[in-house]
């Protein structure tokens, strides 16, 4: 591994070549070894990387993979607002480093898009101690900076692939964690109405169709808000769905298993 990423005041890299699972080894380091908020896990390559739902996560060298661990000591649901994180220190990072504003765009609940095609996601999780308040929050990103998944359900791309653009891995982690440091500052101070209107400026256009799977339900409308809590709102024939956990898809994107 060449140059290590500069990190944040109070963040400590530590930087593998491979590794099953920087989320699963932060957790461990998180309940086994009470690490410290701050405590930052990337590696070049993943064995076992999972996204949400247990799904695999292609994790070739080339492309980002990190998590970052957090201890808000809030309640459980104020700490998913953190969720939301990661894909808007992912987008403004490759806006800094590629120097222009790169077309990318959010999609509920955590997938950060590259002209209407995932490049990358998020993946929170997080335990609660015997107080019933949050006791660690571990955040996992990935971006696909070189490689991208085929045959996706919904459409995937690379930055390389889309833009033409080589981005460094560390460079990636250094401004990935830098905005995500930052963000995660203002939350706490601030508290979730400024992460809101963030995700709102770059996330779906309004009226836009959407498809909501959630469990065994399907729903279909337009996207109408995304709420103070984080559920996503769409407008159904049935009138507004408020809606905390599922997968979307555009209207015009394909089936196929993601």
């Amino acid at each position: 591994m060449s140059k290590l990423p500069q990190m944040p005041q109070g963040y400590n890299l530590v930087a593998v070549d491979t590794i099953g699972s920087t989320n699963d080894e932060l957790k461990y380091r998180a309940i086994t070894d009470n690490a410290a908020e701050g405590l930052t896990i990337w590696s070049l390559e993943q064995t076992s990387g999972k996204g949400r739902q247990h799904r695999d996560w292609v994790s070739k060298p080339g492309n980002m993979f990190c998590s970052v661990l957090f201890r808000p000591d809030c309640a459980l649901a104020d700490a998913a607002q953190i969720g939301f994180l990661p894909v808007i220190a992912a987008g403004e990072a490759l806006t800094e480093i590629l120097e222009v504003a790169a077309p990318v765009r959010y999609k509920w609940p955590n997938d950060l898009l590259l002209n209407r095609m995932k490049i990358g996601g998020t993946l929170l999780e997080a335990g609660v101690g015997q107080s019933g308040l949050t006791s660690w929050v571990v955040a996992g990103c990935g971006i696909n900076l070189q490689h991208f998944p085929a045959d996706t359900r919904f459409p995937a791309t690379s930055v390389k692939d889309k833009l033409d653009q080589d981005i460094a891995v560390g460079d990636m982690v250094e401004a990935y964690v830098a905005r995500l440091s930052a963000w995660y500052s203002r939350w706490l101070e601030e508290g979730f109405q400024p992460v809101r209107d963030t995700w709102l400026a770059s996330a779906h256009t309004f009226d836009e169709p959407l498809i909501v799977e959630s469990g065994s339900e399907k729903y279909i409308g337009p996207f109408c808000d995304f709420d103070e809590h984080g559920a996503l709102v769409i407008e159904t024939t049935d009138g507004p769905r408020r809606i905390t956990a599922g997968d979307v898809y555009f209207s015009d994107t394909k089936g196929g298993e993601s």
